[in-house]
């Protein structure tokens, strides 16, 4: 796909900025949202906006997977994998990270980085401020960044 500034303008502000803020806002909408059977709430929402632009959306459903887990203690989450990023600064995929209180929750990405000319990954997350913490390069791997969330999560706590 050619780059096309109006898809990427939209898509960083969807990955930056709506999704932490509806999550934190209202994270059980979120959560029920994400795991009703046959919505692809994720698809839609990037159709949609993209489409508000006056572009034609690039992206198809299944670009979009959703894959749940729960860590030990009983703390859940989602790994959503997004449409391959364009450039850099779009993300690969987001992970919400949820405990059954809902007063634990953290919003990560997986955001796309340059170094030395080749695109690589690295996590962030972005707190109920819009504050980001990057804790550093990530392989394009979902287990081992549930893995690496899992640390920054017990630390976090």
């Amino acid at each position: 796909m050619a780059f096309n500034k109006n898809v990427y303008r939209t898509r960083y502000s969807i990955e930056q900025d709506s999704l932490p803020t509806q999550f934190f806002e209202t994270p059980k909408d979120v959560i029920r949202s994400i795991l009703e059977p046959g919505n692809n709430t994720f698809y839609k929402l990037y159709k949609i906006l993209i489409e508000r632009t006056g572009e034609v959306s690039p992206y198809l459903p299944e670009q979009f997977k959703t894959n749940c887990f729960k860590f030990d203690d009983g703390t859940l989450g989602c790994y959503v994998t997004l449409p391959n990023p364009e450039s850099i600064m779009l993300c690969a995929a987001i992970v919400y990270v949820f405990s059954p209180s809902m007063n634990n929750n953290m919003f990560f990405t997986v955001e796309t980085d340059e170094a030395m000319g080749r695109m690589t990954y690295k996590l962030c997350s972005i707190d109920e401020e819009k504050k980001r913490t990057v804790y550093g390069a990530c392989n394009l791997n979902p287990t081992e960044i549930i893995h690496y969330i899992k640390a920054v999560y017990s630390r976090a706590k």
